[in-house]
Protein backbone atom coordinates (compact mmCIF):
# COMPACT_ATOMS: atom_id res chain seq x y z
CA UNK A 1 0.00 0.00 0.00
CA UNK A 2 0.65 4.04 -0.45
CA UNK A 3 2.40 2.84 -3.40
CA UNK A 4 1.24 5.20 -7.10
CA UNK A 5 0.48 3.60 -9.26
CA UNK A 6 0.58 4.56 -13.49
CA UNK A 7 -2.73 3.79 -15.32
CA UNK A 8 -2.08 2.91 -19.02
CA UNK A 9 -4.69 2.88 -21.67
CA UNK A 10 -3.21 0.56 -24.55
CA UNK A 11 -5.16 -1.03 -27.23
CA UNK A 12 -3.82 -4.10 -29.42
CA UNK A 13 -2.41 -7.30 -28.85
CA UNK A 14 -0.61 -7.76 -25.63
CA UNK A 15 2.71 -7.96 -27.32
CA UNK A 16 2.24 -5.17 -29.42
CA UNK A 17 0.16 -2.40 -28.30
CA UNK A 18 -1.10 1.11 -29.07
CA UNK A 19 -1.13 3.51 -25.92
CA UNK A 20 -3.81 6.13 -25.86
CA UNK A 21 -3.45 9.58 -24.64
CA UNK A 22 -5.70 10.39 -21.97
CA UNK A 23 -8.85 12.32 -23.96
CA UNK A 24 -11.70 13.70 -21.85
CA UNK A 25 -13.70 13.66 -24.95
CA UNK A 26 -13.83 10.03 -25.27
CA UNK A 27 -14.18 8.78 -21.83
CA UNK A 28 -17.44 8.27 -20.06
CA UNK A 29 -16.53 6.52 -17.14
CA UNK A 30 -12.89 6.42 -15.58
CA UNK A 31 -13.40 5.29 -11.98
CA UNK A 32 -12.08 3.12 -9.54
CA UNK A 33 -14.49 1.27 -7.52
CA UNK A 34 -12.33 -0.31 -4.11
CA UNK A 35 -13.62 -1.37 -0.16
CA UNK A 36 -14.46 2.63 0.50
CA UNK A 37 -16.61 3.26 -2.31
CA UNK A 38 -16.42 4.76 -6.17
CA UNK A 39 -13.81 7.21 -6.97
CA UNK A 40 -12.83 9.11 -10.38
CA UNK A 41 -9.43 8.11 -11.68
CA UNK A 42 -7.30 11.25 -11.96
CA UNK A 43 -4.62 12.66 -14.58
CA UNK A 44 -3.59 15.22 -17.22
CA UNK A 45 -5.60 15.31 -20.40
CA UNK A 46 -3.64 14.72 -23.44
CA UNK A 47 -0.68 12.76 -21.77
CA UNK A 48 0.24 9.54 -20.64
CA UNK A 49 -0.02 7.34 -18.72
CA UNK A 50 -3.92 8.25 -18.56
CA UNK A 51 -4.54 7.86 -15.21
CA UNK A 52 -2.61 7.11 -12.03
CA UNK A 53 -3.68 6.69 -8.29
CA UNK A 54 -2.13 5.66 -5.10
CA UNK A 55 -3.29 2.80 -3.17
CA UNK A 56 -4.79 3.47 0.19
CA UNK A 57 -6.65 0.51 1.50
CA UNK A 58 -6.13 -3.11 0.96
CA UNK A 59 -8.31 -5.16 -1.02
CA UNK A 60 -9.46 -5.84 -4.49
CA UNK A 61 -9.74 -2.61 -6.70
CA UNK A 62 -11.97 -2.37 -10.22
CA UNK A 63 -10.96 -0.25 -12.60
CA UNK A 64 -13.36 0.74 -15.28
CA UNK A 65 -13.40 2.35 -18.24
CA UNK A 66 -15.82 3.36 -20.96
CA UNK A 67 -16.52 5.41 -24.27
CA UNK A 68 -18.45 7.01 -26.01
CA UNK A 69 -18.77 5.48 -29.91
CA UNK A 70 -16.04 6.13 -32.18
CA UNK A 71 -15.92 5.54 -36.12
CA UNK A 72 -13.90 3.07 -38.22
CA UNK A 73 -14.26 2.39 -41.66
CA UNK A 74 -12.23 -0.60 -42.94
CA UNK A 75 -11.53 -2.19 -46.21
CA UNK A 76 -14.26 -5.12 -47.42
CA UNK A 77 -11.33 -7.70 -47.32
CA UNK A 78 -9.58 -6.67 -43.74
CA UNK A 79 -12.87 -6.65 -42.62
CA UNK A 80 -14.21 -9.63 -43.48
CA UNK A 81 -10.55 -11.05 -41.70
CA UNK A 82 -11.40 -8.95 -38.67
CA UNK A 83 -15.01 -10.33 -38.08
CA UNK A 84 -13.82 -14.24 -38.57
CA UNK A 85 -11.06 -13.62 -36.00
CA UNK A 86 -13.58 -11.95 -33.48
CA UNK A 87 -16.42 -14.59 -34.43
CA UNK A 88 -18.49 -12.80 -36.04
CA UNK A 89 -19.78 -15.06 -38.77
CA UNK A 90 -23.51 -13.77 -38.54
CA UNK A 91 -22.18 -10.11 -39.30
CA UNK A 92 -20.84 -11.48 -42.46
CA UNK A 93 -23.69 -13.92 -43.16
CA UNK A 94 -25.85 -10.40 -42.64
CA UNK A 95 -23.25 -8.75 -45.12
CA UNK A 96 -23.97 -11.46 -47.63
CA UNK A 97 -28.02 -11.69 -47.46
CA UNK A 98 -27.58 -7.22 -47.89
CA UNK A 99 -24.85 -8.11 -50.88
CA UNK A 100 -22.32 -5.80 -49.17
CA UNK A 101 -19.23 -8.31 -49.20
CA UNK A 102 -17.58 -6.13 -51.60
CA UNK A 103 -18.28 -2.59 -49.71
CA UNK A 104 -16.01 -1.53 -46.57
CA UNK A 105 -16.94 -2.17 -43.30
CA UNK A 106 -18.55 1.01 -41.32
CA UNK A 107 -18.66 0.81 -37.44
CA UNK A 108 -19.41 3.03 -34.42
CA UNK A 109 -17.76 1.40 -31.48
CA UNK A 110 -17.05 1.93 -27.70
CA UNK A 111 -15.38 0.02 -25.29
CA UNK A 112 -15.73 -1.08 -21.83
CA UNK A 113 -12.50 -2.41 -19.88
CA UNK A 114 -12.05 -3.53 -16.50
CA UNK A 115 -8.89 -3.93 -14.59
CA UNK A 116 -8.61 -6.17 -11.24
CA UNK A 117 -6.01 -4.81 -8.96
CA UNK A 118 -5.21 -7.04 -5.83
CA UNK A 119 -3.39 -4.33 -2.88
CA UNK A 120 -1.71 -5.89 0.31
CA UNK A 121 -2.84 -8.88 1.81
CA UNK A 122 -6.01 -8.27 1.58
CA UNK A 123 -9.33 -10.78 0.28
CA UNK A 124 -10.32 -10.65 -3.13
CA UNK A 125 -13.91 -10.07 -2.20
CA UNK A 126 -15.63 -7.96 -4.98
CA UNK A 127 -13.96 -10.21 -8.17
CA UNK A 128 -17.23 -11.39 -9.22
CA UNK A 129 -19.56 -7.35 -8.82
CA UNK A 130 -20.85 -6.03 -11.96
CA UNK A 131 -20.99 -2.98 -12.57
CA UNK A 132 -23.67 -1.61 -15.36
CA UNK A 133 -21.65 -1.38 -18.62
CA UNK A 134 -23.06 -1.85 -21.81
CA UNK A 135 -21.48 -5.28 -22.38
CA UNK A 136 -19.19 -6.39 -19.45
CA UNK A 137 -16.98 -9.85 -18.23
CA UNK A 138 -17.71 -11.02 -15.40
CA UNK A 139 -14.71 -13.06 -13.23
CA UNK A 140 -16.76 -16.08 -11.37
CA UNK A 141 -13.74 -17.77 -10.36
CA UNK A 142 -11.78 -16.11 -7.22
CA UNK A 143 -8.44 -15.31 -8.51
CA UNK A 144 -7.03 -15.41 -4.92
CA UNK A 145 -7.97 -18.62 -4.60
CA UNK A 146 -7.18 -19.96 -8.13
CA UNK A 147 -4.55 -23.25 -8.74
CA UNK A 148 -3.16 -24.57 -11.50
CA UNK A 149 -5.39 -26.73 -13.14
CA UNK A 150 -8.50 -25.66 -12.25
CA UNK A 151 -11.43 -24.68 -14.30
CA UNK A 152 -11.47 -20.06 -14.37
CA UNK A 153 -15.44 -19.33 -15.60
CA UNK A 154 -15.95 -15.96 -16.63
CA UNK A 155 -19.72 -14.55 -17.74
CA UNK A 156 -19.83 -12.26 -20.53
CA UNK A 157 -23.38 -9.94 -20.43
CA UNK A 158 -24.70 -7.46 -22.46
CA UNK A 159 -27.43 -5.21 -21.50
CA UNK A 160 -27.01 -6.48 -18.03
CA UNK A 161 -28.26 -9.93 -19.39
CA UNK A 162 -25.89 -12.46 -20.25
CA UNK A 163 -24.81 -13.41 -23.99
CA UNK A 164 -25.36 -16.25 -25.53
CA UNK A 165 -22.94 -17.76 -28.33
CA UNK A 166 -20.10 -15.01 -28.47
CA UNK A 167 -16.58 -15.62 -28.82
CA UNK A 168 -14.42 -14.96 -25.76
CA UNK A 169 -10.27 -14.67 -26.07
CA UNK A 170 -8.20 -15.32 -22.88
CA UNK A 171 -4.50 -13.87 -23.49
CA UNK A 172 -1.52 -14.30 -21.50
CA UNK A 173 -0.16 -10.92 -21.06
CA UNK A 174 3.33 -12.21 -20.12
CA UNK A 175 5.31 -13.46 -23.10
CA UNK A 176 4.41 -15.73 -25.30
CA UNK A 177 1.37 -14.66 -25.74
CA UNK A 178 -1.16 -17.46 -25.78
CA UNK A 179 -4.53 -16.98 -27.10
CA UNK A 180 -7.24 -19.59 -26.19
CA UNK A 181 -10.73 -18.88 -27.88
CA UNK A 182 -14.37 -20.71 -26.37
CA UNK A 183 -17.83 -19.91 -26.72
CA UNK A 184 -20.20 -18.44 -24.51
CA UNK A 185 -23.44 -21.14 -23.03
CA UNK A 186 -27.15 -20.22 -22.81
CA UNK A 187 -26.23 -18.71 -19.78
CA UNK A 188 -23.58 -16.42 -21.10
CA UNK A 189 -20.64 -18.58 -19.14
CA UNK A 190 -17.41 -19.99 -20.73
CA UNK A 191 -14.49 -21.61 -19.16
CA UNK A 192 -10.84 -22.03 -19.46
CA UNK A 193 -8.33 -24.25 -17.92
CA UNK A 194 -4.84 -21.83 -17.85
CA UNK A 195 -1.72 -24.30 -17.30
CA UNK A 196 -0.04 -21.21 -14.96
CA UNK A 197 -0.36 -18.09 -12.90
CA UNK A 198 0.17 -15.53 -14.19
CA UNK A 199 -1.85 -11.97 -15.44
CA UNK A 200 -4.54 -12.33 -18.28
CA UNK A 201 -6.84 -10.53 -19.90
CA UNK A 202 -9.76 -11.54 -21.61
CA UNK A 203 -12.33 -9.99 -24.09
CA UNK A 204 -15.12 -10.39 -26.63
CA UNK A 205 -16.63 -8.32 -29.15
CA UNK A 206 -20.24 -8.17 -29.86
CA UNK A 207 -22.11 -6.11 -32.14
CA UNK A 208 -25.36 -5.31 -34.24
CA UNK A 209 -26.86 -3.24 -37.15
CA UNK A 210 -27.26 0.10 -36.36
CA UNK A 211 -30.73 1.89 -36.71
CA UNK A 212 -31.26 5.29 -37.93
CA UNK A 213 -33.08 6.14 -35.04
CA UNK A 214 -29.52 5.84 -33.10
CA UNK A 215 -28.13 8.28 -35.37
CA UNK A 216 -24.43 6.55 -35.32
CA UNK A 217 -21.95 6.80 -37.80
CA UNK A 218 -21.57 3.82 -40.41
CA UNK A 219 -23.96 0.56 -40.52
CA UNK A 220 -22.79 -1.39 -37.11
CA UNK A 221 -23.17 -0.57 -33.61
CA UNK A 222 -19.91 -2.54 -31.53
CA UNK A 223 -19.52 -3.27 -28.33
CA UNK A 224 -15.70 -4.17 -26.80
CA UNK A 225 -15.44 -6.02 -23.88
CA UNK A 226 -12.24 -6.49 -21.83
CA UNK A 227 -11.06 -7.87 -18.14
CA UNK A 228 -7.71 -7.47 -17.22
CA UNK A 229 -6.97 -10.16 -14.05
CA UNK A 230 -4.21 -11.62 -12.14
CA UNK A 231 -3.93 -15.43 -11.09
CA UNK A 232 -2.26 -16.44 -7.86
CA UNK A 233 -0.52 -19.34 -7.57
CA UNK A 234 -1.54 -21.56 -4.61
Amino acid sequence: MGERLDLRLCVGHPGEYEEQLRDPRRALRFELHGPSGTKPILGLDGRSPAGFLTTKEAGLLTLVYLSNHAFVEIGAEKYAEYLAVEGLEEVQAERERRGETALPGRDSYLRCDKALVHVGDGSCTGFERTLGLPIELVLETDPGRWSAGQELTLRLEFGERPLANRQVKLMRLAAPHTIVLARTDEHGRTRFTPESAGAFVASSVHQRRATPEQALEGDWEGFWASLSFELAAR
